[in-house]
C-alpha cells in the first residue's frame, strides 16, 4: 500500500489526549513510595524483575516508574525502539484550584521545597506551584476548571483517586515538556510525522506548545485540555529542564497517526492495536486507541 506523505494539518489532530508519562528513576522502592505517598496516586501494577511499576492518576492516565536494567527494556514490545524513560522531566498535574492552598501546606509538611509562580495576570491570576521529586524531575501544580465546555477527551475528575488528607489532591495529568536538539526541525515534524496541533510559541525563547486534541486550543489559566511543551535544551520555569529520551503515552486515532509515521519512514513497532514510534531526538511516543473506540 502506497502512503500518501502528510503536510500540516487541513483537519482535525488524530492527537486525542495524553494517556501516561514513564519516568527513569535510580530506586524504584524509593520512587512508589514517593508518588504514593505525596501525591497520592496508587499503585496498579509492579514487575520486580523488570523494576516497573505503574500507577493510577486518574481512571484514563497512568504514571510509569522505571528503575533501568542493563539490556532489560521496560515493555518488552518496545526493545526494538530503544525506549527508555525520560530523564528529568518537566511534568505538570492537575489540581482543583481550591486545593492549591492545601498543596502549599502539604508541600511544607512533606519537607519539599517549592516555588510559586503566578502564571495569570492581575485581573486574573493563575498560581502555580514547582518542585522537584526525589529524582530529578521537575513537577508541576496547575488549577483546572473542570466546568469549561471546552473538555478534553478524558475530562479531569472531581476528585483524586484515593483521597487522603495526607497527599496532594492531584487529579490529571495536564502537560509533558521535552527537549530536543534542532528546534525548527521539531516544529515542522512534530505535525507533519504524528499529526500533532501546533498551538503557539513564545516570542522571547524557542518554546512551542502543542494541544493533546483534535484542535489548537489556547492554553490560558484554567484549561483543560493537555500539551506536550518542545523546547531546546534550555532551562524553563522554576530551573526545570526539558525531558530527554522520554516515553509518553497519548490517545489517538492510531491508523491516522501510522500513515503519518509511516510515512515519515520512522522506526515503529505495533502490538494489541497500540503503536510506538521513535523521534529522531531519542523520544518514543506510543499511541493508543481512546478508551470506548
Amino acid at each position: 500500500m502506497t502512503l500518501a506523505v502528510p503536510t500540516a494539518l487541513s483537519g482535525p489532530s488524530p492527537i486525542l489526549d495524553l494517556a501516561g508519562v514513564t519516568l527513569e528513576v535510580n530506586h524504584l522502592g524509593r520512587a512508589v513510595r514517593f508518588y504514593g505517598q505525596v501525591l497520592g496516586l496508587p499503585l496498579h501494577h509492579l514487575d520486580e524483575p523488570r523494576r516497573v511499576a505503574r500507577l493510577g492518576v486518574n481512571a484514563a492516565q497512568s504514571l510509569t516508574l522505571w528503575e533501568p536494567v542493563t539490556r532489560q527494556p521496560n515493555e518488552p514490545w518496545l526493545a526494538p525502539l530503544r525506549a527508555r524513560g525520560a530523564g528529568h522531566l518537566h511534568l505538570a498535574f492537575q489540581v482543583r484550584p481550591e486545593d492549591l492552598p492545601r498543596c502549599r501546606t502539604l508541600l511544607g509538611t512533606h519537607g519539599l521545597p517549592w516555588q510559586e509562580i503566578d502564571l495569570g495576570t492581575p485581573d486574573d491570576p493563575d498560581p502555580t506551584l514547582y518542585f522537584f521529586d526525589p529524582f530529578g524531575h521537575g513537577l508541576e501544580l496547575r488549577g483546572v476548571n473542570r466546568h469549561d465546555p471546552r473538555q478534553p477527551l478524558c475530562p479531569a475528575p472531581d476528585h483524586p483517586l484515593t483521597p487522603d488528607t495526607h497527599t496532594l489532591p492531584v487529579i490529571g495529568l495536564r502537560e509533558a515538556a521535552l527537549a530536543f536538539s534542532d528546534y525548527a526541525a521539531m516544529k515542522a515534524r512534530l505535525p507533519r510525522a504524528y499529526g500533532f496541533a501546533f498551538a503557539k510559541e513564545q516570542e522571547d525563547r524557542d518554546f512551542a506548545q502543542f494541544t493533546l486534541g483534535p484542535w489548537p486550543e489556547p492554553d490560558g489559566n484554567g484549561t483543560p485540555h493537555r500539551w506536550l511543551y518542545a523546547w531546546d535544551a534550555q532551562v524553563g520555569l522554576a530551573d526545570m529542564l526539558g525531558g530527554d529520551h522520554a516515553l509518553l503515552e497519548f490517545y489517538a486515532d492510531v491508523p491516522a497517526v501510522a500513515a503519518r509515521v509511516q510515512a515519515e519512514g520512522l522506526p515503529c513497532v505495533a502490538d494489541a492495536g497500540r503503536l510506538a514510534a521513535r523521534d529522531p531526538d531519542g523520544h518514543v511516543f506510543v499511541f493508543r486507541p481512546a478508551p470506548g473506540r
